[in-house]
């Protein structure tokens, strides 16, 4: 199974997800599979969602208080929750606010194995 089959997966089998994304760390996109139309650009928004990955995890580094495995971001129009899968690789999910993120927090854990074996 290739990472375009997992991030459908995910997509799939969440209420509400809009796209899932394999990124880098650096910001670089491997791969998204787009479920829905958003009103928000959702690519452009997980491609900055990295240096929000980058920066919780220096800050708690710095902090002692270890790696950072996930993170959520919630606004208005969208929730995203993004699970790291290697150090240099995360997964993330973008959904309506009405969506299951409970389920995208879950299919991230499970899946996050599975993509990091492939990579």
């Amino acid at each position: 199974m290739g990472f375009r089959e997992h991030l459908q997966d995910v997509c799939q089998g969440v209420d509400g997800a809009l796209a899932c994304s394999l990124m880098g760390v650096d910001g670089i996109e491997v791969d998204t599979h787009i479920a829905a139309e958003a009103e928000v650009d959702v690519k452009s928004l997980l491609v900055e969602f990295s240096n929000l990955f980058r920066g919780a995890g220096e800050a708690a580094t710095a902090n002692q208080a270890g790696g950072v495995s996930e993170l959520s971001l919630n606004t208005e129009k969208l929730w995203t929750v993004a699970r790291l899968v290697s150090p240099e690789y995360f997964m993330a999910v973008a959904l309506r606010p009405q969506g299951n993120i409970g389920k995208a927090r879950f299919l991230l854990r499970i899946t996050a194995p599975k993509v990091r074996a492939e990579l």
